[in-house]
């Protein structure tokens, strides 16, 4: 149930969060740089939650991440009711001018990112350690669908709410999803093996985050996840700016949805594979 309200509550927001943004009188390169802070979050925080995940266990990186879903929707909403501040300067040469709610926005932006640093890796060390190690890529798979359902519900809610009723709605909703989740990992049980296991595993034998990166099995993966993240990043940002000014009276939130039942139907057959 947490896995599942994690990706409907981060997923919920796509089709609205950019249009939302926009109303701060933000430019579209604006824009892409709030999206984009998503990702510088992630991947600040990863090397981080990664370690705590080893050493304190499970479930309290689960609920950083769970509680950050929960927040960063209402920090969003937040941001409309405070005073405007606007700056003005210039950036190797070229002009800038930024407001507070942009600056603000940013920093949201890179909390939500926070929350698949956290959630993520400590939910895919959860599912590894309780996976029988004969059939573990499909108990991976079956697991995981958490991820394409959930980014398949959340978006087709958060548009239909957004049209229906504005943006409030949207971040309440989300950050109510949040909240559910965030109560079935406070409910849940980590196995005790596990935390004695992390607790005793000597730190001489944990290899560094980015050594382990660049390492030769790992390093090709990334590539591509990279480079897949850049392009579903990108349309997903300008996805629904595009249908707004095309005059598109759909629900945006269903192509997102699209998107993840074409992922449902490869993890299984994936997983089987791996």
């Amino acid at each position: 149930m947490a896995g599942l309200c994690f990706w409907a509550g981060l997923a919920g927001l796509l089709p609205s969060l950019p249009l939302y943004i926009e109303t701060f009188g933000a430019s579209g390169q604006q824009i892409g740089f709030v999206m984009a802070s998503f990702g510088i979050g992630l991947l600040v925080a990863r090397p981080a939650m990664a370690r705590l995940t080893d050493r304190r266990g499970r479930k309290p990186v689960l609920i950083i991440g769970i509680s950050a879903i929960a927040a960063a929707p209402l920090g969003y909403l937040l941001v409309q009711f405070l005073p405007v501040l606007n700056w003005q300067g210039t950036l190797f040469g070229t002009p800038v001018s930024l407001s507070s709610p942009i600056l603000l926005m940013v920093l949201f932006r890179a909390l939500h990112g926070l929350s698949i640093a956290a959630f993520v890796t400590a939910y895919s060390a959860l599912v590894a350690d309780l996976a029988p190690p004969g059939n573990r890529g499909e108990l991976i798979g079956y697991m995981s669908l958490v991820n394409p359902v959930g980014m398949a519900l959340g978006p087709a809610l958060g548009g239909y709410l957004q049209s229906a009723a504005g943006f409030t709605l949207v971040f309440l909703s989300m950050a109510a999803i949040g909240g559910v989740g965030l109560a079935g990992v406070l409910l849940s049980q980590e196995p005790e093996t596990q935390k004695v296991e992390a607790k005793e595993k000597p730190a001489a034998l944990k290899p560094k985050f980015w050594s382990l990166l660049l390492t030769p099995p790992i390093r090709i993966p990334a590539v591509i996840l990279l480079l897949v993240g850049l392009a579903f990043g990108s349309l997903a940002t300008f996805i629904p700016l595009y249908a707004r000014e095309n005059g598109l009276a759909v629900n945006v939130g269903l192509i997102y949805t699209a998107s993840a039942i074409a992922s449902f139907a490869v993890r299984l057959p994936a997983g089987k594979a791996s």
